[in-house]
């Protein structure tokens, strides 16, 4: 059968495109259809449309990904306000949202030059390979921890402070045993696990975090919490985020004064979210805060000694 008969007349399909709805045949009055929610476009798209399409449904540009940015930005708490409301048309879903910033961070994080930021580290990192060939001045956990602090930087270990430090492994606490031994012996491999696990961690304690927000904001139901804490790591990763496209300027001075605004900007910002979605004053904000953070502090690093163990283990 010719494919004309198969797939119908393309000139009439055009012609239809207007009023009518190409997927359930409703009558459309604007740019979706609003019976089955397709949005109008050309049968038999080109290769603009399915470009234009594939970069709408990632990041949702449509002007919805640079409203969700200024809200999010400029108005700390008025987008989990606007999502608690039922205004959500405008903005992108949460969970794109902190996808997308998270993504955004890691890539950048991972692709980032190292900056020397003062000559106390550049030199302590000439130090650390020192104090593992000298073992007599120092302990054995401090030529153990040096030798895997060098490791997991760009001062290669030679073989005999290798093999020296594997054997100083061997009588340290079993519990530390494996991620001392994997940071010595296959430094990359562990420091690419641990990139490619984090993301996943993180995400593991989104639902935590909002937990926590929940023993201190009771009488709300659990997803509003949740919204909350999606909302405010996804501005974090942007901003740290900032910090690491400094990094590519190779200015130590501007990382440094990036670093040390996103330092200040990130605790400003949760209050200002925290009062504007929960309500109360200052002091109680920043005492309920304080205690949100303490805990959350334990729950990560209890996270990150289990990814950090995963990581030793699996390589």
């Amino acid at each position: 059968m010719p494919d004309e008969h198969r797939f119908g007349d393309r000139s009439q399909l055009t012609e239809t495109r207007g009023p009518v709805c190409l997927n359930c045949g409703a009558a459309l009055s604007g740019a979706f259809c609003a019976a089955c929610g397709q949005r109008d476009i050309p049968p038999y798209p080109g290769v603009r449309e399915l470009a234009v399409d594939a970069i709408s449904e990632f990041s949702g540009w449509d002007g919805r990904l640079s409203s969700t940015l200024r809200t999010l930005i400029r108005r700390p708490g008025m987008l989990t306000h606007e999502f608690l409301e039922g205004r959500r048309a405008r903005y992108i879903s949460p969970l794109r949202l902190y996808l997308t910033a998270s993504l955004v961070y890691f890539v950048l994080a991972a692709s980032a030059p190292t900056i020397r930021l003062a000559s106390g580290r550049e030199a302590g990192l000439r130090v650390a390979p020192t104090i593992a060939r000298d073992s007599a001045p120092a302990s054995r956990p401090e030529r153990v921890g040096a030798a895997a602090s060098a490791a997991m930087r760009d001062d290669a270990l030679t073989p005999a402070e290798r093999e020296a430090a594997l054997k100083d492994i061997e009588r340290a606490p079993a519990l530390m045993q494996p991620f001392l031994r994997r940071a010595v012996a296959d430094p990359l491999g562990f420091k690419r696990g641990i990139l490619e696990t984090m993301p996943r961690m993180l995400f593991v304690l989104l639902p935590l975090f909002a937990g926590i927000v929940a023993l201190f904001y009771r009488g709300r139901k659990y997803p509003e919490h949740l919204y909350f804490a999606i909302h405010l790591h996804a501005f974090i990763f942007l901003a740290l985020a900032m910090t690491e496209l400094m990094k590519f300027t190779r200015i130590p001075l501007l990382v440094g004064v990036a670093s040390f605004a996103t330092v200040l900007w990130i605790p400003i910002y949760a209050t200002l979210a925290f009062r504007r979605v929960y309500g109360g004053s200052l002091a109680r904000t920043l005492m309920k805060e304080i205690g949100i953070g303490a805990i959350y502090a334990v729950t990560a690093a209890v996270g990150f000694v289990i990814m950090i163990y995963w990581v030793s283990i699996a390589g």
